[in-house]
């Protein structure tokens, strides 16, 4: 009773599955798991998440060519894989925009009285200190401590919320990757 099973390999019919050099264990595997369309959509993905080493990988372990990078199922990976750094990107740069909290205030990128929103598409929370240097209008008590503001151009710059600039991140990494990897011989026509 309990403990290891020394027959799971063969579905516990050691008879009738028998794989006495452990050569044939991958015929077991359902075959759904292993069509070629999960294959290569895999494959695509983890090219871009990747950056194209998980193809060197397959190149150098001389398993490439079970991978068809004409497919599209190939190249619905790589556009998966565009999609989860995006959405990856947007995650972080919510989290990044922080939330309401002690110390904390909300700057705007779009300020109040242009009109601008309040929400982490439109700012972040930061310190007084922070809001000081970066807002033209914001003068917290003891700010005279806190030295000069930013200039105008780095004001927008650290302006700019974290929700974009995450979105930009993920977007840049993916469609990067893309680019990339798109030099790549695939052998296509």
């Amino acid at each position: 009773m309990g403990g290891i099973n020394l027959y799971a390999y063969v579905f516990n019919d050691p008879l009738n599955l028998i794989d006495p050099y452990g050569l044939h264990w991958t015929d077991y595997i359902p075959d759904f798991v292993v069509a070629p369309g999960v294959v290569n959509f895999a494959a695509g993905m983890g090219d871009n998440l990747s950056f194209g080493l998980t193809d060197m990988a397959r190149n150098a372990w001389d398993i490439n060519d079970s991978v068809n990078k004409c497919s599209g199922t190939y190249g619905a990976g790589v556009w998966a894989g565009t999609g989860l750094s995006i959405a990856t990107g947007v995650a972080g740069g919510i989290k990044t925009a922080g939330v309401k909290g002690a110390g904390k205030e909300f700057s705007h990128w779009i300020p109040n009285r242009m009109g601008g929103p309040r929400s982490i598409w439109n700012g972040n929370y930061v310190s007084p200190a922070r809001h000081y240097l970066h807002d033209p209008f914001r003068y917290p008590p003891g700010w005279q401590q806190l030295g000069d503001k930013l200039n105008p151009v780095l004001q927008q710059l650290d302006r700019i919320p974290n929700a974009i600039t995450g979105t930009a991140a993920g977007a840049g990494y993916g469609f990067g990757s893309q680019a990339a990897n798109s030099g790549r011989k695939c052998g296509c026509p």
